[in-house]
């Protein structure tokens, strides 16, 4: 194998391993902004729920 075959080979092994660091971010963060929508969604209602226990006990609703 000559020094020419592989540095196109390596070129070749560089780009394929940067499209897949890129595919890869990008599944982490659509990820990460679902779980974060969920996270917020949870912390929506909890708060809900406690406002309205709240003012249930101070006889408002």
């Amino acid at each position: 194998m000559s020094n020419d075959d592989f540095d196109k080979i390596n070129e070749r092994l560089d780009r394929l391993e940067e499209r897949l660091e890129e595919s890869h971010g990008d599944y982490s963060q659509r990820a990460g902004k679902r779980i974060g929508r969920d996270i917020g969604i949870l912390y929506g209602i909890i708060i809900a729920l406690l406002l309205i226990i709240v003012l249930m006990k101070l006889n408002i609703i």
